[in-house]
């Protein structure tokens, strides 16, 4: 069984054309202060899309549906977390079409099954840099790691940067075959936000790929004001100094895997000391078929 709480879309929000409607961008709340601004985000991404935002609050002590009895006492909580989410998109856009789903079980699973039928996944994460920051920032890590769509991380302290400040994208972090989904990802997303794009190149070696050549860049991206950057070694700390502050940085997601592999190394570092929206390409290689679906609970 499966319930939302919409809100239908005004017409002023409805493609013009007979362009497919595009899918939805999907934010992950647990209530908390980097929770909300994840939302305003979201929400702020989904009206550049055109595309409908669905909250999803998900908790082990939500009950399934079909469970006998009167409802538990986390029930309200859950209905309060997303109804605070859902007047927070309000406020921010209130043109994009929003619902609400409470899901029981696991926040990591049902996240990266909700990301399924997405385009994009939306979490928070409150950096701090603080050597406890694996904890705090597991979901996040681990939802990153096994998501078959891009996850964009919003931390809690947001730079905000104004004028021109340029979208980032560092390709050579992944395989070879990775670079390309996570150039053409940040590549739409600099044209939606009508920003420049920053492009560092951090192989040793160019290789053959158009990724790596800056008159192929140019050429598949006209419209775009496009720069470029060799990263000579690829540390966290050179790569922060050559990206931020930036509005989005874009990156791989690296290897981690379906059996809550944790991610590389540096991905898990840049979490941790990043300020600046974090996008995270999943892989080329990675599967789309997860568990079956998790039953959702109405919470609205």
């Amino acid at each position: 069984m499966s319930t939302t709480t919409p809100t239908p879309a005004p017409a002023t929000a409805r493609p013009a054309d007979d362009t497919p409607p595009a899918g939805a961008v999907v934010v992950g709340t647990d209530g908390s202060e980097c929770a909300l601004q994840a939302v305003r985000w979201a929400t702020e991404e989904a009206a550049r899309r055109g595309a409908p935002l669905r909250i999803v609050h998900a908790t082990r002590h939500l009950p399934r549906s079909g469970v006998a009895g009167a409802s538990p006492p986390e029930l309200p909580r859950a209905r309060g977390i997303t109804a605070h989410a859902y007047t927070v998109a309000r406020h921010t856009d209130a043109s994009v079409p929003t619902s609400t789903q409470g899901v029981p079980g696991d926040p990591v699973t049902a996240l990266v099954r909700a990301a399924q039928d997405a385009d994009l996944l939306v979490l928070g994460i409150a950096t701090t840099g603080a050597a406890d920051e694996m904890v705090l920032a597991s979901v996040a890590q681990r939802v990153a790691a096994r998501s078959p769509r891009p996850v964009v991380v919003v931390p809690r302290r947001r730079p905000g940067p104004g004028g021109s400040r340029p979208h980032v994208v560092v390709l050579g972090l992944g395989d070879r075959g990775d670079d390309e989904p996570v150039a053409r990802f940040a590549a739409e997303q600099a044209r939606r936000a009508g920003r420049p794009l920053l492009v560092v190149h951090s192989r040793p070696d160019a290789g053959s790929d158009w990724t790596a050549d800056a008159g192929a860049w140019r050429e598949r991206h006209p419209d775009l004001q496009l720069s470029h950057q060799t990263l000579p070694g690829v540390t966290g700390g050179r790569v922060l100094a050559a990206a931020c502050p930036t509005p989005l940085l874009t990156l791989s997601a690296g290897h981690g895997g379906l059996l809550y592999r944790p991610l590389d190394g540096l991905h898990r570092w840049l979490l941790r000391h990043c300020t600046s929206p974090m996008a995270f390409v999943p892989p080329v290689f990675r599967r789309t078929g997860l568990e079956p679906r998790s039953e959702i609970y109405a919470v609205g």
